[in-house]
């Protein structure tokens, strides 16, 4: 769960895209923006929309779930500033725990509750996917490579083989998460979709580098073929068309990028940002992906920076379509003092800058111009 960086520019809309002027500092020009998937739902035409308008005006907050299927750090940030974030993301890292699934499991993913309260309040609904598979002791769960008894051998690239055990694993644990999405699609839930993250690791940071989890161990090719044929399962054989496809760059890793014809949104997670500075990195990726829209798909709270505030990341130049804060780990101490990432004073000053979306302005904006 490593991670690194934050939004831009967008205006006139079409359907299921939209075209967007470039940010401030840039050349002036019109970059056009479309989703990948042309049979995209309504609703998710509509929501493709409102993040085009506001893309370079105003940022999406949001928020990760703490581990599993709930809301709690949205009910945080309510009690810090009197507003909801905009963006809650579910993971579904603990679907092999799932009722549905294992009758002694401890959580259920098939009670779809927390997302349609969610989405019914005027939430935006996100969902990434910490991809467990069986460790190499058979017994727990993993998504961390390697060849030791807590870790998995699982080889992304046994996917050109339908008769492996890795092929038929790919098969049935997307189509169990396809079985979620598709029960959210019937509800009228667009889904931004964030899976496959920061496949490359570090190993463009330094030399002995590794990939994090085992959807990145066997490179760039293995990857970029596991993340088309996701999609193309997801889509064209599961018809979900309530899905906007993020792909979270590492930098510097552009022989990852599955694709333009896959991808929707460009996303970076960064939690040092003074070993990876947010306004180099968003210029550095809107060059990249001129194309595309760019959000922080993963932060903390800027602490290594002076700038520690949103205002101050803002007004840098950073223009990223959406940022979404880690959960906090000691959660449970009562104390916003000691949330680990984005706290109390963190949050106040990103509500009341003036350029943060909050669940109640994406409510009205969806209602009032879509």
């Amino acid at each position: 769960m490593k991670r690194y960086h934050l939004l831009f520019t967008a205006m006139l809309l079409m359907s299921a895209g939209c075209t967007q002027a470039s940010a401030p500092e840039a050349e002036q020009q019109r970059v056009s923006f479309s989703l990948c998937n042309p049979s995209a739902t309504a609703e998710t035409q509509q929501l493709w929309q409102a993040l085009c308008s506001q893309y370079g005006k105003k940022t999406l907050s949001g928020v990760v779930a703490n581990v599993d299927w709930n809301t709690r750090e949205t009910e945080n940030v309510l009690a810090w500033t009197g507003k909801y974030p905009a963006l809650n993301v579910f993971d579904f890292i603990n679907i092999h725990a799932s009722k549905d699934v294992n009758p002694s499991g401890w959580l259920d993913y098939s009670d779809l509750s927390p997302v349609v309260e969610w989405h019914n309040a005027g939430g935006v609904v996100g969902c990434m996917w910490h991809w467990q598979v069986k460790a190499n002791d058979g017994v727990n769960y993993t998504c961390s490579p390697g060849i030791e008894a807590n870790k998995t051998a699982f080889d992304a690239s046994k996917l050109n083989d339908p008769n492996s055990a890795e092929y038929k694993q790919i098969v049935h644990d997307i189509d169990q998460v396809a079985g979620y999405l598709k029960k959210m699609q019937k509800q009228g839930i667009t889904v931004v979709w964030r899976p496959l993250h920061e496949a490359a690791g570090n190993i463009y940071e330094f030399k002995g580098g590794q990939p994090w989890f085992w959807w990145g161990a066997q490179g760039a090719e293995a990857y970029k073929a596991l993340w088309r044929f996701m999609y193309e399962r997801m889509v064209n054989y599961h018809k979900l068309n309530n899905l906007i496809w993020v792909w979270t760059s590492q930098t510097g890793d552009k022989e990852w990028y599955p694709g333009a014809d896959v991808v929707d949104i460009i996303g970076r997670d960064n939690y040092y940002a003074l070993q990876y500075p947010l306004k180099k990195e968003f210029d550095y990726l809107s060059q990249t992906y001129p194309d595309k829209m760019i959000c922080l798909a993963e932060c903390g709270n800027g602490d290594e920076v002076d700038m520690s505030l949103w205002s101050d990341i803002w007004s840098e130049g950073s223009r990223w379509a959406w940022f979404m804060t880690w959960y906090d780990y000691s959660y449970n101490n009562g104390s916003s003092q000691d949330h680990r990432f984005a706290g109390e004073q963190w949050w106040k000053d990103a509500m009341n800058s003036g350029v943060v979306i909050d669940r109640d302005e994406i409510k009205k904006l969806m209602e009032n111009r879509f």
